[in-house]
């Protein structure tokens, strides 16, 4: 069998560079993407420039690792930022700044692979979701309902594309060790009666991922389900990776005093 071609976005730092490494080790092909990559190579995978916000940069991208590579048999979904603040604080502008990256990002870099997957009848597309696509916390809003946007996305996606023999995955990582919130953005616009539980509920989510477990876990499962070990669309993990099925059964007061209790805020 040809080596396998693998496309990781958002690969620099964090669980995408931890789930690059590990596909590059296990002898695929791995490019993994930044929007200014520093060095050639990382970690025994190749970089590539991207930006995924921009449609010329994403053709380039695609079109760069066809040529370099003949095709792309999987594509990983990592790139994402962060946007912290009280809902009312964020202006729309801003909200669509965090779309363009955490949602529309992930539809541009699939439907330029999807082409040439439809016509070989083979492919694998993962997206990094996140538990924040199923249960939403204070002060995170617009964050979640990108990853909410994205987990009705793949599910459709994943009925659509079946039908070609391209398969579609969903990992919804809970906390893992990564750079996502030290990279967070602000809003421009800070309201005053927001301010204290905002502050408390920011150091509580920053102080879960600097205790975060590494995200070799992340990586291990996007690794089986690219060799088709791991099959189905939804793949939770991490320790609050229940809190979607709490959500599910439990009354909705239970859920919001769980919510508020895991972020140090009072009940």
């Amino acid at each position: 069998m040809t080596q396998q071609i693998v496309l990781v976005t958002g690969a620099s730092s964090g669980i995408g560079r931890s789930i690059a490494a590990l596909l590059a080790a296990n002898g695929y092909r791995v490019f993994g993407t930044s929007r200014h990559p520093a060095q050639p190579t990382l970690d025994g995978f190749e970089m590539v420039a991207l930006d995924v916000t921009s449609d010329e940069s994403v053709a380039a991208c695609v079109a760069e690792v066809i040529g370099r590579a003949g095709r792309i048999d999987a594509l990983v979904n990592n790139a994402g930022v962060e946007l912290l603040g009280a809902l009312e604080e964020i202006s729309i502008e801003e909200a669509k700044t965090l779309f363009e990256t955490n949602f529309f990002g992930v539809m541009r870099m699939t439907n330029a692979v999807l082409p040439e997957m439809r016509q070989l009848r083979n492919g694998v597309i993962i997206n990094i979701g996140s538990l924040a696509g199923t249960v939403s916390a204070p002060f995170h809003g617009i964050y979640s309902a990108s990853k909410f946007a994205l987990e009705g996305y793949t599910e459709a996606l994943w009925f659509e594309v079946a039908p070609f023999g391209v398969r579609v995955a969903l990992v919804e990582p809970g906390f893992f060790k990564s750079e996502i919130n030290r990279n967070k953005a602000l809003p421009a616009r800070s309201l005053p009666d927001y301010a204290a539980e905002r502050t408390t509920m920011i150091a509580a989510w920053d102080r879960s991922v600097e205790e975060a477990a590494d995200p070799a876990p992340v990586a291990a499962k996007v690794l089986h389900i690219v060799q088709g070990r791991a099959r189905g669309l939804r793949h939770r993990l991490g320790r609050f990776g229940l809190m979607s099925r709490f959500k599910l059964v439990s009354p909705e007061g239970m859920l919001w005093v769980q919510v508020r209790r895991q972020f140090g805020l009072k009940p």
